[in-house]
């Protein structure tokens, strides 16, 4: 409960039982866990007492436990349920532990898991007070506890004995079950039957009469546990043993069993014990816990004479290499510290602590009258607090011990630990001690933790002092009088973020400072935090906008709204808290660029905001928050045109050259941003002195050299967004019109800068080159004389794309003619002179002719799209580019079309298209993969609005330009990289749907268009579920038509070749996604069969030698034989095949000739066999399939790779097995004989002779290279072409 609400708000999943607002309010799981618990209270009444075996089934514990489980974000939602949940739960414990040695363990063992569960998710305080407390379980639950050590024994089965494990749950509840029953308001030696045992008297007489000398067995049996077992458990075990020796020990009634556990954990602390070092490790921890929970609950005056001696043990422990190796012991040692602390010093509220408000309601009332009447109603609460509080500090006698100072000291010291949990205990610690001090020791303690703060200490130190800081101001211990101090300490925290190497440090201190804020809106009255509101309210702002972490931003708006709502201090409070909310704040973006936005609208904190923005964060350590920073600046500061002008732009320029990378980065992209914020402002250029130092800049920086060395890419980038900013704001250059003035002319010096970046390889660096090179042109090389500017630029561009081999030049090239303004495409420039013939002897040059510059762009573009014949100086990325380009340029000769311009755009658009089609069965590959994927994805996405551009121009597709163009899209949708099939069906949506904002119609007259719209996706936001592979097959397939006069007939061929190349590829999931499809489309229609069958042998024949889309149909046609989806063109045998089967046989031994791919081969063997296993032709015995597909296997198994000659030799074994009766002759059974006899992965010497025995015995005339190594004279053959023989 120490953190406000809003700071530990989580998301909650939507589900039943959420409320409005998102939030789950119930535990809809409630009636099915009330059955669950039904079942084990009728089991547990219905079962015989005799009985020792379980009733219950695992499975119910187990879903109960589950249950629980699901709510530890929310636990408090169990309340209602305990009491009705637990009950029956402990009541199997109650019953087994009264059963002694005739316990069921593994009941137990299920019954406590349940427990844990609920211990761990509600809290074991809240459970526990739910456990039966009756005196007469406290010795059977001990008994259980002692038999859970021998459950190893127990166990009947292996499957007994991996449930039971090592049972530390049960432990871990039966001694939080004791927690509460050694609370039992009776003498514990009248409860324990070993001591009318052992000594015949009866224990409540020896109760009455004091007369022990010891503390009974049963309890001398629990220490001994504790301390020879559970005290060094290093699980929960551990901590609830600490639990029970804490409540058992403070009892009334065990002095001396207190004074026996205090000096064996002295003995042990001090070292005067014989435990290892090892053993240590793990004891150490369970004895301070269980010392510093006696200590909290035990009386003061029985405890007082050791604390000397372990507050001696505690500093060494603190001290000790354990600790400093440990967490958990230096949070222990400090949680000890503070214990002893309070020990030394008497219980006392002290007077001079500061109490908001009154403790009674009709006091509130009246100081709330008085009030309303005019009158001073802290005036007589003032004097008499001042007088109760001089005659209690007169009344009082101070006994503060010496060790008092070394414990406060030793706290002061935990607070600069490296571990938040340590720090966290150090100030809880802190804050209870200096409640129990006088005024002027306590103001001591608030001295020694503020000066904390210095610059020197680290973050660790900081960040202890916070949390040590709200705790003081919760408990009214740092007086108002001190606020003035600890207030700017505050400020500063809340933006403390110190860099260290490539990161920083501080978000724990910022996060821990808005914790301050939040506990002093709480703490104090309204009057008192007013005159500090113009401090916090500020500071509060900048941190919930402008910080790096998330949960700063929103820790920082959770205290911004405390205190708007407690104090009501702040300016325009209610209106900020509307915006700067919770969910706002979870994007950095918005944060900065909205809610910044929307809070710099008040007077008060612009300036503020602003600044910051200026001089910390464009000068942070992360790049992306100094262009955010920057991006802010452009944003915000409309609002203010005069800081811009008088404070930012004069910083930001002499910041610019300054020799730290970042100060220099920020200060660059924030000057650009800023010229930009005067532009949304309406304000003019900037004049004089600053105007000059706003365009020399970039000279400035490249005279300095600032290129160079570390963090010359990212001052590029930073100059690239300089340029394009003072272009758009048309900041005047040169004197006078035109492109430029000179080759000295700083106009020319921008060009070359922005020329020499457009070559970069880097990619950000390019990209920030070509959208400043866009707003360079636009604004200074126009003019009066587009078409010089268009000879500077474009002719140079489209050179370097045509001849420049550097990768780079061309990529940026191509991106930079896809920005160029529209008034230099259209103007004329001379064309590229063509190579004169060899006999032409003339003397003087042809003058070249004049033609458009969208022309000489476009030629180039697209010259650039096409892949280059050599292989090793193909680049994809500047195809992409190129790409890219085309639709740029496209764009811009569409935008603010006159008539004038209509053929040109037309002529250009149909020209675009046509290659981007082109572009879109860009399919090669390099070692990076399927790099051109990205070809055909930019070629889709410049799709609609070459379209879009072709329609403004006032000219239609033809229906045949729209089937190819929907044909195309299709095969893409059903390509096997998830990413494209989604580009795809953005794309195939846009060009049906159309698109608002491309100004893009639908295309008219597409075929089988309804089909389509029931097909594609309803919304372009909805194409990215196609990249599920189940949801783009199965909306493809019913595509596939059998009728060829179906309009959709024309995308038959393309679609299938998409489905084909995704069901054969090598991806599980995407193969059983696509090829289930395809198979259960082809099963439902048997007319579909022949259609797909010859579909799948022209993509044989077409795409031959292309194993990019063979492979893939090897395995397809292996698929659709083996799962019998071709039965009705390719019947089993006896019955003749369709006419296809003859064709794809000889399709199938054409593309595996020659090949050198051993995996096409085996493929290929197995498509051959399935041909082979068909029944004859008996109308044309010339053009058998069953005949043609036997040749290829057997040519097959004389290749040059055993394993190919392996897997055809098996094939044909299983195909000649599978033969009936009639079909099988001598010659049959023969060839089964020979081909199980031979290694056919033996030597191919070996392996053709026996080879060429199979062909009389099969009945096949064997070509010419087996007639010469046929033997025998009985053997006939006859002379065939070679070109039967695959032998590679």
């Amino acid at each position: 409960d120490d953190l406000p609400p809003d700071r530990r708000k989580m998301d909650p999943p939507t589900e039943e039982g959420f409320d409005d607002d998102n939030e789950l309010t119930f535990v809809k799981e409630a009636p099915e866990v009330n059955g669950l618990v039904e079942q084990i209270k009728d089991a547990l009444e219905g079962r015989d007492p005799a009985d020792g075996t379980s009733t219950i089934s695992k499975t119910v514990f187990h879903k109960i436990q589950e249950i629980v489980e699901r709510y530890q974000e929310y636990p408090t939602l169990l309340d209602p349920h305990l009491d009705k949940w637990i009950l029956p739960l402990t009541s199997v414990l109650r019953r087994e532990a009264h059963k002694g040695s005739e316990a069921d363990m593994v009941l137990v063992q299920r019954a406590s898991r349940v427990l844990h569960a609920l211990a761990s998710v509600r809290g074991y305080k809240t459970v526990v007070k739910f456990f039966p407390h009756e005196a007469k379980d406290f010795e059977p639950v001990v008994a259980l506890l002692v038999r859970s050590h021998d459950v190893g024994s127990l166990a009947t089965n292996m499957e007994e004995a991996d449930e039971l494990g090592s049972a530390w749950e049960t432990r871990a509840t039966l001694i939080l079950w004791l927690s509460i029953l050694v609370l039992i308001p009776f003498d514990l030696v009248t409860v324990d039957s070993q001591v009318t045992t052992n000594t015949g008297i009866d224990g409540a007489a020896m109760a009455k009469s004091g007369g022990q000398q010891e503390a009974p067995p049963v309890v001398l049996r629990i220490l001994a546990l504790c301390q020879d077992s559970y005290l060094r458990d290093p699980g929960i075990v551990r901590d609830r043993a600490a639990f029970l020796l804490a409540k058992l020990l403070t009892r009334p009634d065990m002095p001396l069993a207190l004074q026996k556990f205090l000096v064996w954990a002295t003995d042990a602390l001090g070292g005067q014990s014989e435990y290892s070092e090892q053993e240590k490790m793990f004891i150490v921890p369970g004895i301070v816990r269980a010392l510093a929970a006696t200590f909290k609950l035990g009386k003061r005056s029985e405890l007082l004479e050791v604390a000397e001696r372990l507050w001696t043990n505690a500093r060494d422990l603190a001290d000790s290499p354990a600790a400093k190796a440990s967490t958990l012991t230096r949070k222990l040692a400090c949680k000890l510290t503070q214990r002893i602390g309070l020990l030394f010093l008497k219980p006392r509220v002290v007077s001079w602590r500061y109490e908001r408000g009154a403790r009674s309601l009709e006091d509130n009332l009246k100081r709330a009258m008085i009030i309303s009447q005019g009158g001073d109603a802290d005036a007589e609460e003032r004097k008499k607090a001042d007088e109760a509080a001089k005659e209690q500090e007169e009344e009082e006698d101070w006994d503060i011990p010496e060790e008092i100072e070394e414990v406060i000291e030793a706290l002061l010291t935990a607070l600069r630990d490296k571990d938040t949990v340590v720090r966290w205990s150090a100030a809880k610690g802190l804050g209870r001690i200096t409640a129990r001090l006088p005024a002027e020791l306590g103001d001591e303690v608030v001295g020694s933790i503020l000066d904390c703060f210095l610059p020197t200490e680290n973050d660790n130190t900081w960040h202890g002092a916070c949390l040590a800081l709200a705790e003081l101001s919760r408990r009214g211990l740092l007086l108002p009088v001190r606020l003035p101090d600890a207030v700017p300490h505050v400020a500063s925290a809340l933006a403390y973020d110190v860099r260290r190497g490539p990161h920083s440090v501080g978000a724990h201190v910022r996060d821990a400072a808005c914790y301050v804020c939040w506990a002093f809106a709480r703490a104090y009255a309204p009057e008192v935090l007013a005159p500090h509101a113009d401090a916090l309210a500020p500071s509060l702002l900048i941190a919930a906008c402008f910080d790096r972490e998330v949960n700063c931003r929103r820790a920082a708006s959770a205290a911004f709204q405390e205190c708007v709502g407690r104090l009501g201090a702040f300016p325009h409070g209610i209106d900020i808290i509307q915006v700067a909310d919770y969910f706002s704040l979870g994007s950095r973006t918005k944060a900065y660029t909205v809610v910044a936005d929307h809070i710099c609208g008040y007077d008060e904190y612009r300036r503020r905001m602003l600044n910051h923005l200026c001089d910390v964060k464009l000068i942070h350590w992360e790049r992306a928050t100094r262009e955010l920073a920057a991006r802010a600046i452009s944003i915000v500061g409309r609002r203010d045109p005069e800081w811009i002008r008088e404070v930012a732009l004069p910083v930001l320029l002499d910041r610019s050259l300054s020799t730290n990378l970042e100060a220099r980065h920020g200060a660059c992209v924030g000057a650009a941003e800023a010229l930009l914020a005067l532009k949304n402002a309406g304000e003019p250029c900037v004049e004089g002195e600053l105007a000059t130092k706003v365009t020399s800049l970039v000279t400035a920086i490249e005279k300095a050299r600032l290129y160079r060395g570390k963090g010359g890419e990212v001052m590029r980038a930073a100059v690239n967004k300089y340029v394009q900013c003072l272009a758009s704001v048309s900041q005047p250059l040169d004197k006078g019109p035109g492109p430029a003035t000179g080759p000295k002319s700083l106009r020319s010096t921008l060009l070359a800068s922005l020329e020499e970046n457009l070559k970069h390889p880097t990619v950000d660096i390019r990209d920030s080159a070509v959208s400043a090179m866009g707003e360079f042109a636009a604004s200074y090389m126009v003019g009066s004389n587009p078409a010089a500017g268009a000879k500077r630029l474009i002719v140079k561009l489209a050179t370097v794309l045509r001849e420049d081999q550097n990768p780079a030049a061309r990529r940026g090239a191509a991106l930079a003619l896809g920005v160029m303004p529209r008034e230099m495409l259209f103007s004329y420039v001379p064309g590229f002179a063509a190579e004169a013939p060899a006999e032409d002897n003339t003397d003087a040059e042809a003058d070249p002719e004049m033609i458009p510059a969208w022309r000489m762009a476009l030629e180039a573009l697209k010259a650039a799209s096409i892949p280059e014949e050599d292989v090793e100086a193909r680049d994809a990325d500047a195809r992409v580019c190129a790409t890219k380009g085309m639709a740029g340029v496209l764009c811009r000769m569409a935008n603010n079309l006159v008539e004038d311009d209509y053929a040109a755009t037309s002529q250009a658009a149909s020209e675009v298209i046509s290659s981007l089609l082109t572009c879109m069965e860009d399919y090669c590959t390099d070692n990076r993969g399927d790099v051109g994927s990205w070809v055909r994805e930019a070629a889709m996405e410049a799709l609609p609005g070459a379209i879009s551009a072709l329609q403004a121009s006032g000219l239609e597709l033809a229906t045949a330009r729209c089937a190819t163009i929907v044909s195309a899209l299709l095969k893409q949708c059903a390509e096997k990289i998830d990413r494209t099939r989604a580009s795809a069906a953005t794309a195939l949506c846009a060009v049906l749907r159309g698109r608002e904002s491309d100004n893009l119609e639908p295309l008219p007259d597409v075929p089988g268009l309804d089909r389509l719209l029931d097909a594609a996706p309803t919304e372009e936001r909805l194409a990215a579920s196609w990249a599920v592979p189940t949801s783009a097959y199965a909306a493809l397939t019913p595509l596939i038509v059998a009728d060829g006069s179906d309009p959709l007939a024309a995308y038959r061929a393309d679609l299938i070749e998409g489905i084909v190349v995704s069901a054969g590829g090598v991806g599980d999931s995407l193969g059983k996604a696509s090829g289930g499809a395809l198979v259960a489309a082809v099963k439902a229609d048997p007319a579909l069969q022949e259609t797909v069958a010859n579909e799948l042998v022209d993509l044989l024949s077409r795409r031959q030698g292309v194993d990019r889309v063979t492979v893939p149909l090897l395995r397809i046609l292996d698929l659709l034989f083996s799962s019998g989806a071709l039965t009705s063109v390719a019947p089993a045998h006896p019955d003749p095949p369709n006419a296809f089967a003859h064709t794809l046989a000889e399709n199938l031994r054409a593309e595996l000739k020659g090949s050198r791919d051993v995996a096409k081969l085996c493929h290929g063997v197995q498509a051959l066999s399935h041909v082979a296993a068909l029944g004859p032709n008996v109308v044309n015995s010339d053009r058998c399939a069953r005949t043609s597909g036997l040749q290829g296997i057997l040519a097959l198994m004389v290749s040059r790779y055993p394993r190919v000659r392996r897997v055809a030799s098996e094939a044909l074994y299983v195909l000649l097995l599978g033969l009936d009766e009639e079909a099988a002759g001598e010659g049959i059974e023969a060839a089964i004989e020979l081909l199980s006899d031979t290694r056919w992965d033996a030597e191919l010497t070996t392996v053709k002779p026996e080879r060429n025995k199979l062909y009389p015995l099969l009945g096949l005339e064997a070509p010419a290279a087996a007639l010469e190594a046929a033997k025998g004279p009985g053997v006939k053959v006859k002379v065939v072409d070679e070109n039967e023989s695959y032998a590679a």
